[in-house]
């Protein structure tokens, strides 16, 4: 196995819509928060994206009477609608781009795979020299190939085990939680990954 870069000490990271959403419906913030540092950046396009996935699992949740609703979505919700209020800069702060780097993003937009959140966090990446995390393996791929830096969630749960943030245990129940709510998440025990 690959060891995934330690995360650096004075790095800014720029997260993705799916690493952010796997450590707000784990109800794992402060895993991020002693590893990356604060504060962690958030592009505009991947706010907006984590507004969306809140909206849309309460609408699905208000069309179906309270007994026939899972309690898994019931409680990411309530972990989404309270993680909303960390986007006053503790520990997100939103970032909105420059028009150089407006431009990159629409750019990196055209690029196969590349959704409009992962264009930004690559823009802001190629620009200000952030680390990217990402799930998304074509973005990923094509971060790589940019020679931009990039961490995944996989990644972090790595970190954090081998710097003694989180017992191994932990991880590995962090990452089952994970793949509740993410299709395509990596498979195997997080022990395979150390």
């Amino acid at each position: 196995m690959n060891k995934p870069p330690p995360a650096r000490a004075g790095a800014n990271y720029v997260l993705d819509t799916r690493p952010l959403l796997n450590f707000v419906y784990t109800d794992a913030l402060a895993v991020l928060e002693e590893l990356l540092g604060k504060p962690l950046y958030v592009p505009a396009a991947v706010h907006g994206q984590f507004g969306r996935a809140e909206s849309a699992l309460r609408r699905r949740l208000e069309q179906l009477p309270e007994h026939q609703r899972e309690p898994f979505d019931v409680q990411v919700l309530t972990r989404l609608q309270a993680a909303r209020g960390r986007f006053r800069g503790n520990p997100f702060r939103i970032v909105r781009l420059y028009n150089a780097e407006r431009d990159l993003a629409i750019r990196l937009e055209r690029e196969p795979g590349v959704d409009p959140g992962e264009s930004e966090v690559l823009a802001l990446s190629l620009s200000r020299g952030w680390v990217a995390i990402l799930d998304d393996r074509l973005a990923h791929d094509f971060a790589v190939s940019q020679g931009i830096e990039t961490l995944g969630t996989l990644d972090l749960l790595v970190q954090a085990v081998r710097q003694g943030i989180l017992p191994l245990v932990d991880g590995e129940r962090l990452l089952e939680e994970m793949r509740l709510g993410w299709q395509r998440a990596p498979r195997g025990n997080l022990r395979d990954y150390l």
